[in-house]
């Protein structure tokens, strides 16, 4: 198998955490954060290990967090406020050492090729926080070097205990249906 494509990173806001259960999220319509470039995960265990007449008789490897290093081509000021809390007042955005990031959900999907054919797996983590990136600003030279936005996932376990979902596609097209489908509120009863 390998990975040739990073797209279309979506986020939603969390509405409610219901006990056992993913969560639900508030907007009619999630977000798209940017054209992904790219998206690097990094999983934190706790681990264990114990040894019984002299080798190893258990061990044991628990999801505790993880990160997601995002990287995208832009990212406009309304999914900003939306991503990292700040906020905005006539067209100005104020970001404030007491803004507070929402927790939501975030969705993006990999193609991948496998025996010549393409293959299209949607990731999908139910509870993740932002975190700002860093910034850099350069000035025009020789050669034209393009800026990126930089933004930070934490990865919680959700009430359900899943942090994180996937499924393969054989078309694009389901693929984005179904990231869609899993940032979707819950309709009210």
């Amino acid at each position: 198998m390998a990975s040739f494509g990073a797209k279309r990173p979506i986020f939603n806001t969390i509405d409610t955490q219901p006990e056992g259960e993913r969560p639900t999220y508030k907007e009619e319509k999630p977000i798209e954060i940017g054209k992904l470039i790219k998206a690097d995960r990094t999983i934190t265990l706790a681990s264990g290990k114990l040894y019984a007449n002299d080798e190893l008789a258990e061990s044991v490897d628990e999801f505790v967090s993880g990160n997601i290093a995002m990287e995208t081509d832009d990212m406009v000021d309304e999914v900003a406020t939306t991503l990292y809390g700040a906020t905005v007042s006539n067209k100005e955005v104020s970001y404030k050492a007491g803004d507070t990031a929402p927790e939501g959900g975030l969705a993006y999907y990999k193609v991948l090729m496998r025996s010549g054919k393409k293959v299209f797996k949607g990731y999908f983590y139910p509870r993740v926080k932002a975190v700002l990136g860093n910034d850099t600003a350069q000035t025009k030279g020789d050669s034209i070097t393009f800026g990126t936005s930089a933004t930070s996932f934490t990865v919680f376990r959700c009430n359900s205990d899943e942090w994180v979902v996937t499924e393969e596609f054989e078309t694009e097209a389901a693929c984005v249906a179904w990231c869609d489908e899993k940032l979707k509120p819950t309709p009210a009863a």
